[in-house]
Parts: structure tokens; C-alpha cells; sequence
């Protein structure tokens, strides 16, 4: 027979919430046997299957003076027999820096994007306080003795709680970042509540991120992208008016002007008319002065576009009075470069902006899958540019300058950005169709 004479456990690590002597089964304890209980630690006798005589650090010599509850079994069936159990040594250091993650995404009711899938990421710390019931409600109910084991269990307790606390809060996903304080500290009370049923206590509790599957993250990306673009059909409106402006001062005579005065006038109406409608009223000639008007020079949009981008985060570089390179802040913290030429001209002399960006080598396999994507794009189209290194695959788009302003560069340089980067992952990042 196995007999403990000399009863400890010595913790390295200094993380080890529960370890168990012997590892497996029972022993017999021998009357008198010696118990030595470090620091941070208290010995706990367990036997048929519940937690009995616990020990403070110290040693102890085991009698029937000290074990008041296993006095029986010490004097059963003789005097200073032998009896069968195990010892529990619990560690009640606060255990800090412990990791929790989903293993599979919670599934939640966003108010914008409807049903999602969230995968979460954080920090706990915790610490025993009342060892008798940890072991009671979690060796002995629930089979689980080793530290790995008891720490897999507290982790699917998190998960649980943070399940049903996410799904109540009715914060939508694009606010979590901002309320990741708050949802901890609601999370630290729910699951509090939750650990002290263990006999532990949740000291500290942090989520680090909580991140969308990639479909719902280009979903994010694109709605961001489109509010940025702002509403098409006033961008409409407005390149109509500066086309007339321009047809105006060009004296421009026959059937594109005639177009041109039908088109804007119509475009301003107020879209109210119920369908259906027998007739319509008569819309009389409308009288646009652009005469106040003015183009705007290279350098007065290079000055707003700075204006500009600074509030919306962008890193600007000016090489020249007419020349600026962007970097536009994405997702996942990555960042697009983007380069504003404003001292382009075409082929009749009119004055120019060039906006584009690098989207990666060049690769004559996929040049007609880039093509046929050209019709896809929100602006801008494909092309090839020769720089330093060569030449490259960019995005790029090209506006006459008096036909734009500040505030619409702005919004073709951030729709440039998005497209270059999706683009440049793909082509980066996976293989692309031959055919």
C-alpha cells in the first residue's frame, strides 16, 4: 500500500491553480504524516468525491487533534491507522495576463447589418477565496482537476455570459470600439456573479477587440466609402451646372448646348411628382448666372485638399505646388498611398487632375480579368504607369479641372484608395483568373 508521509507541492510556475496528490486515485495517509503548505496555498482533503479538512500555509503534523473532520477515519478500524484520500493544494495568488478567445463566433442581432457572427479577444485575472467550494462545485461535480482543465471551463463560462451580455446590450458593431470600456465593465459584474459560485473572484476583466467576419468587414468598408462618395445624384447635379458653365463660356452653339440647357433645369426639379400623374406642369425656361463663377486654380486645390484631408486623418505630402501624395488611413490599420497630379493637361490643353494609385505588378496572365473589372469600378478605370521601378498596375482617374472641386477630389481620392487596396490584396493575396 501507497502510504504519504511527507505531503507538499512545490509551484515553479507560480501558476498553478489546482494541483492534486497523488495525480490520480487515492492514498494512504499515515497518522502523523507531515503536511507542508507554501505561501499562496492552502491544502484541502478530499475525499468521496467532497472537500473536507482544509490547511493554511505552514506544517502540520496530521492527528486526530488537528483533523477534527477525518478524526474517525484515523482511529477506524484501530488507533492511528492509516486512511485513504487525496490533497488539493489551491493556489490563491491572483492569477493576472490569463487569455480568453471564442473558439467559434458569437452569433448576435446587429441594428445595421442584421444577423453577424463576432469573434472576441481579451484579458482576465482572477483569484481563489474560498477553495472548498471551488472544489466542491468544480472537481467534484465537475469531474475537472488540473489546472488546464479548470481554466478551459472558466473560459467557456466567459463566453456564455459575454454571449448573452452582447446580445443584450443592443450596441451596434460599428459603436463597440468606442464603448469597449463600458462592455467590460459590464462584463466583469455579469461574469463576477458567475465565478463567485466557484469560490473565485473576478478581479480584473479587459475585451480587446471584437472583430466581424471578413464579409461584414468589406460590407463596413464599402458603407464607408459610399458616405465619403456622398450622394450621387447631387454630384450629378453638380458637374451638370459646371458643364454648362463651361458650355456657356465657350460659346458652345447647337445640338450638346441645347442638351445641356434641358438637362440641368430638369435635374434641379424636386423628385415629389406622384407616379401616375395625368399631366405635369409646364417647367418655363430657368435662368442660371454663372457669372460669378471662378475655376479653381492648381493651387487652390492643392491648399483645400490639404484642408481637408486633415480632418478626414490623411497624411499629405506636397513635392510641389501642383503635385501631393496622400497616404488614406483604411482598415485594420492599413494605409493607401494615393498621388494627386493637378498640373496634367489633355489633348486639347485644358487643364487636368490625375489621381491614382499603385494596385502591384504588372502580370500579362490576368490583364484581361482587369479589364473586364474596369466596368465595376465606382471611379476611375485600370491602366499601366511607368514608374522608377518600372512599370505597375494602377487605378487611376483623370478630371478636368474646371469641372471639379476640392470637396469632389476628396471623394474620388478616398474611392480611389478603397478600390487600390481591395484590389491589391486580391492580386496579392490569391490567384486571378487567366481566362
Amino acid at each position: 500500500m501507497f502510504r504519504l508521509e511527507v505531503i507538499d507541492y512545490i509551484d515553479q510556475s507560480n501558476q498553478s491553480l489546482i494541483a492534486r496528490v497523488p495525480e490520480s486515485g487515492t492514498a494512504a495517509i499515515q497518522y502523523g504524516a507531515q503536511l507542508i503548505v507554501q505561501q499562496n496555498q492552502e491544502a484541502i482533503f478530499f475525499r468521496d468525491g467532497r472537500a473536507m479538512d482544509s490547511f493554511g500555509p505552514g506544517r502540520h503534523t496530521l492527528t486526530t487533534a488537528n483533523i477534527p473532520i477525518l478524526g474517525k477515519l484515523l482511529t477506524i478500524p484501530f488507533e492511528k491507522s492509516p486512511f485513504q484520500a487525496c490533497v488539493y493544494f489551491v493556489g490563491k495568488q491572483t492569477f493576472i495576463d490569463q487569455r480568453w478567445g471564442t473558439r467559434t463566433p458569437i452569433t448576435i442581432k446587429d441594428p445595421q447589418f442584421g444577423i453577424v457572427r463576432l469573434k472576441g479577444y481579451g484579458k482576465f485575472a482572477y483569484r481563489v477565496v474560498d477553495g472548498s467550494l471551488l472544489l466542491n462545485t468544480i472537481v467534484g461535480t465537475q469531474g475537472k482537476f488540473t489546472t488546464d482543465e479548470i481554466l478551459n471551463y472558466l473560459r467557456d463560462v466567459i463566453i456564455a455570459g459575454l454571449t448573452d451580455l452582447l446580445a443584450s446590450s443592443g450596441i451596434g458593431l460599428l459603436d463597440m470600439p468606442a464603448r469597449m470600456d463600458d462592455l467590460s465593465a459590464a462584463a466583469r459584474i455579469k461574469l463576477g456573479d458567475q465565478f463567485s459560485k466557484y469560490g473565485l473572484e473576478l478581479t480584473e476583466f479587459f475585451i480587446s477587440s471584437v472583430t466581424a467576419p471578413e464579409e461584414v468587414q468589406k460590407a463596413i468598408d464599402a458603407r464607408a466609402s459610399m458616405a465619403v462618395l456622398g450622394d450621387l445624384r447631387a454630384y450629378a447635379t453638380y458637374s451638370a451646372a459646371n458643364a454648362m458653365q463651361a458650355a456657356g463660356a465657350a460659346g458652345m452653339q447647337g445640338p450638346m448646348g441645347f442638351g445641356m440647357g434641358m438637362l440641368v433645369p430638369n435635374m434641379l426639379q424636386p423628385q415629389n411628382a406622384s407616379v401616375g400623374t395625368a399631366s405635369a406642369p409646364v417647367v418655363g425656361p430657368v435662368q442660371l448666372d454663372f457669372s460669378g463663377a471662378r475655376v479653381p486654380s492648381a493651387t487652390d486645390l492643392a491648399t483645400s485638399i490639404k484642408s481637408a484631408g486633415e480632418k478626414m486623418g490623411w497624411s499629405i505630402q506636397q513635392s510641389d505646388s501642383a503635385n501631393l501624395q496622400i497616404a488614406v488611413p483604411l482598415a485594420a490599420s492599413r494605409r493607401q498611398r494615393v498621388y494627386v497630379e493637378m498640373d496634367r493637361k489633355d489633348h486639347d490643353g485644358n487643364a487636368m487632375v490625375g489621381i491614382w494609385s499603385p494596385c502591384g505588378a504588372i502580370n500579362p496572365a490576368a490583364a484581361l480579368t482587369i479589364l473586364r473589372n474596369n466596368d465595376s469600378v465606382v471611379h476611375g478605370a485600370f491602366a499601366m504607369k511607368r514608374v522608377d521601378d518600372g512599370e505597375i498596375l494602377v487605378l487611376k482617374s483623370n478630371v478636368l479641372s474646371n469641372l471639379t472641386s476640392a470637396s469632389e477630389l476628396a471623394k474620388i481620392i478616398s474611392a480611389i484608395a478603397w478600390q487600390a487596396d481591395e484590389v491589391e490584396q486580391q492580386l496579392s493575396g490569391s490567384s486571378v483568373d487567366q481566362h
